[in-house]
């Protein structure tokens, strides 16, 4: 699973036991309140997880990440921040220790089974994928994303270019990496569109 492969990640980089126990911990009680991507209802679940300046913030969501990338989710977007160079810091970062991909450095074992499916690169923060491929096999997606109007505006595009089908068949998670800064507003305002006005 990718869960064990990150283990053995953290243990073949000599991380404290402590230090595995607590991401162990900590990733699965947040799992406990996601939804269950196996259910065939419809769910929107929302949360903020709260961590000190470098205090393994990254190590445990892309914990948080494998596991649910276990458990059924399909597409998982990380919104990391505003700046170039943070994004491509997580995104080398996710590749390396997620996604198995060595640029060099540390080796990692690719993961047995459906390899991820990135639609972001170290060099480009996001790439069009047609109907047909996204979500064609087991392969879970991935993307590392700029709080920037113009790679959202394709994402949002993109997705909801697809069919209803296709979009039913959709289990996302959304993590943004730098909540404290530039997070979108999500208040209630009747003038956005109206399939969001149902939202607080």
């Amino acid at each position: 699973s990718n869960w064990a492969r990150y283990c053995d990640l953290l243990n073949r980089k000599q991380w404290d036991d402590t230090v595995i126990q607590s991401i162990e911990k900590s990733t699965r009680r947040a799992m406990n309140f996601l939804f269950n991507p196996l259910s065939e209802s419809v769910e929107s679940k929302y949360g903020l997880i709260v961590g000190h300046v470098q205090s393994g913030k990254t190590a445990n969501y892309t914990g948080l990440i494998a596991r649910a990338a276990d458990s059924g989710y399909n597409v998982i977007i990380v919104l990391a921040g505003l700046h170039n160079n943070l994004r491509k810091q997580t995104q080398i970062r996710l590749e390396r220790e997620l996604m198995g991909i060595d640029k060099g450095g540390l080796h990692v074992n690719r993961p047995e089974g459906p390899e991820w499916y990135p639609i972001t690169t170290q060099e480009d923060d996001f790439q069009v994928m047609t109907n047909s491929g996204f979500l064609s096999g087991n392969n879970p997606v991935i993307a590392v994303v700029k709080k920037n109007v113009s790679p959202l505006t394709k994402l949002y595009e993109m997705l909801y270019g697809f069919s209803e089908e296709k979009r039913c068949k959709l289990n996302l998670l959304m993590i943004d990496d730098e909540s404290d800064h530039a997070t979108i507003n999500t208040k209630n305002n009747p003038d956005l569109n109206p399939d969001f006005s149902e939202y607080d």
